[in-house]
């Protein structure tokens, strides 16, 4: 059962994605709208809305990119392990923030730093937890979201890296979706989540109508460095044209006020 349900999810994604391209392919002939596939689920960076449809800070960031370069946008939504696929196999134009990319070549061209995450570590201050180094979590439970251990730097990987038989640390629990971390930590089933500051704030706002969120809470900054996501092309022409629309995004100011749309309160 569990076989045929991954079979069935499998071909739903392509079928979105089959039938976006082929409802493009009149428009993408005459080179003026471009299939994007965004990952599923990853509110407020890119999600599906019943009013908006497919929305999300990638998705107003890319939309803007395209129209500066002439571009309009048709998105599929697929998940993290299928974007580079569906470029490369050629069933989307674009695909939006890849976790997994390399150097350019066959057919997939990587873009400058699309999308960034700021993961800091979040505590209820009524914990008045001391927490001034990644050493400093050691003894604290905290939420992290699936495969965090090797998203957040060599230090961390090492720390907190599954054991040769796939067992966590007692004080590690990863969630298959960012919602999960959040509604652990508000319910004090761990005392840390360690989340980008963004999506955080997103949650906060969203879940509290059944938990409750307004407590206040203290922001640890202990990674060194932001996680930076390109975006994937076919073409190599259109993504160093991408590159300079982007650029200019960050020049004039539209690229930050993008962002500030979906920072609710935090």
């Amino acid at each position: 059962m569990k076989a045929r349900v991954q079979i069935a999810a499998a071909r739903g994604w392509a079928a979105i994605l089959l039938g976006g391209l082929l409802a493009c392919q009149a428009a993408r002939a005459s080179g003026r709208e471009l299939l994007v596939v965004f990952s599923s689920g990853r509110p407020p960076f890119s999600f599906h809305d019943d009013k908006s449809g497919d929305t999300g800070i990638e998705v107003d960031l890319m939309r803007a990119a395209l129209q500066r370069l002439g571009y309009s946008m048709k998105t599929a939504i697929a998940p993290n392990s299928r974007l580079l696929l569906a470029v490369a196999g050629g069933q989307a134009d674009i695909a939006s923030a890849v976790h997994e990319h390399g150097a350019d070549g066959k057919g997939v061209y990587y873009s400058d730093g699309f999308i960034e995450y700021h993961n800091i570590a979040i505590g209820k201050r009524e914990r008045r937890l001391d927490i001034r180094s990644q050493r400093d979590l050691d003894g604290h439970s905290f939420a992290i979201w699936q495969h965090g251990w090797q998203d957040l730097g060599p230090a961390f990987q090492a720390a907190y890296q599954p054991d040769p038989s796939g067992r966590f640390r007692g004080n590690y629990h990863e969630t298959a979706s960012q919602e999960n971390q959040c509604r652990m930590f508000w319910a004090d089933r761990v005392e840390l989540l360690i989340i980008d500051r963004t999506v955080f704030s997103w949650f906060r706002d969203k879940l509290a109508a059944s938990l409750p969120t307004g407590a206040a809470v203290s922001y640890y900054d202990i990674f060194p460095q932001s996680t930076v996501f390109p975006a994937a092309f076919r073409d190599k022409a259109l993504r160093d044209r991408f590159n300079q629309a982007l650029r200019q995004l960050r020049r004039n100011g539209d690229y930050q006020r993008i962002l500030a749309r979906y920072r609710l309160g935090g």
